[in-house]
C-alpha cells in the first residue's frame, strides 16, 4: 500500500516536532549524567521555558540533598569532639592509676551517656521532621511533663495555664523532650515555683512559656546557656550543661525558636519556645 506524498510529509513533520520536543529532556537526561558522574553539581544550561520548572525542582533537590550530607557529617564530627574529652580524662585517670578512678569513669560516663542522648535527640528530630502529620497537643505534653518532673522534685510546685487546645507542627516525643529540659531545669535550679503558659497561636506559631522563681541569669550571660557544656550553675548539682542546647537543636529543626529573658511575675529566667501551628 503506498503512502499518499502529503502523508508522508506529515509522517516527516510529526517526527521532526517530536525529536525537537524531546530534545531539551535528553538535554536534561545528559545534565543529570554529568552531575552522577562528579563532572559538575548543578543543571546550568537554559531550558525552554516548558522545562525550567523542572530543572529548577532538580536543583532544589540536589541543593537540599547536599544539605542534609552537610548536616550529617557535621552532627558525626560534634558527637566525636563530644566524646574525645571523657574519653582522654578516663584514659588519662587509668594511665596514672588513679585512686579515684572509679568515681572518673562514672562521672565521665554520665558525660558521654548524656552526650549520645542529646546527639540521638537531634537525629530523631531530623528523621521525623519530614512527616506531614506530626502534631502535638501542647497541654497533654505539658501535663506528662508536669508529672514526671513533680515525681523528681517534690518540693517544686509546677502550674500550667493558657491554650488547652493549641497544637503544634512536631512529633509528641519531641515536644516531650523539650518541655521536659526546660521545665527540670526551671525546677531544679529555680527556688521552687515554676509556671507553665501556653499561649494561642500567632502569626503561625505557638509560644510556651516557662518561667522560675530563681536568682535568673544576667542578660550578657545569657547566649552563654546555648553553648553546649557550658554551666552557669555553681551549686554542685548534677547536670552537663546540655538542656537548652537540645532544646535550641530540636526546636529549630522543627523551624522553631527559644529565646530566653526575665520572668516580670516570678523573677527568675523565663524561656520562649517557638514553634509552628499544626
Amino acid at each position: 500500500m503506498e503512502l499518499h506524498p502529503s502523508r508522508v510529509g506529515l509522517l516527516v513533520l510529526a517526527a521532526l516536532q517530536t525529536l525537537y520536543g524531546l530534545w531539551p529532556l535528553r538535554r536534561v537526561r545528559q545534565e543529570v549524567a554529568a552531575i552522577r558522574s562528579g563532572a559538575q553539581t548543578r543543571i546550568t544550561e537554559q531550558f525552554p521555558t516548558e522545562i525550567r520548572p523542572l530543572v529548577d525542582e532538580i536543583n532544589e533537590l540536589l541543593a537540599h540533598s547536599e544539605a542534609q550530607a552537610e548536616e550529617a557529617r557535621r552532627h558525626a564530627g560534634n558527637l566525636a569532639h563530644a566524646l574525645k574529652t571523657p574519653l582522654t580524662v578516663i584514659t588519662n585517670a587509668a594511665t596514672a592509676h588513679d585512686p579515684d578512678l572509679d568515681n572518673t569513669v562514672i562521672r565521665e560516663a554520665s558525660v558521654m551517656r548524656r552526650q549520645v542522648d542529646h546527639h540521638l535527640a537531634r537525629a530523631r528530630a531530623i528523621g521525623r521532621r519530614a512527616s506531614a502529620q506530626a502534631r502535638a497537643l501542647v497541654w497533654d505534653s505539658a501535663q506528662a511533663v508536669q508529672r514526671a518532673v513533680d515525681r523528681l522534685y517534690e518540693d517544686a510546685t509546677i502550674d500550667i495555664a493558657g491554650d488547652r487546645t493549641a497544637q503544634v507542627r512536631v512529633e509528641r516525643q519531641d515536644l516531650d523532650e523539650m518541655l521536659g529540659n526546660l521545665v527540670e531545669n526551671a525546677a531544679k535550679y529555680g527556688g521552687g515555683r515554676v509556671f507553665v503558659t501556653v499561649e494561642k497561636p500567632d502569626n503561625g506559631k505557638v509560644a510556651i512559656l516557662v518561667e522560675d522563681d530563681g536568682p535568673g541569669i544576667p542578660a550578657e550571660r545569657r547566649a552563654d546557656l546555648f553553648v553546649r557544656g557550658t554551666r552557669l550553675d555553681t551549686t554542685g548539682k548534677p547536670g552537663t550543661g546540655l538542656g537548652l542546647a537540645i532544646v535550641r537543636d530540636v526546636a529549630e529543626i522543627y523551624g522553631g525558636t527559644v529565646t530566653l529573658d526575665e520572668s516580670e511575675d516570678l523573677g527568675g529566667l523565663l524561656v520562649t519556645l517557638s514553634l509552628p501551628v499544626a
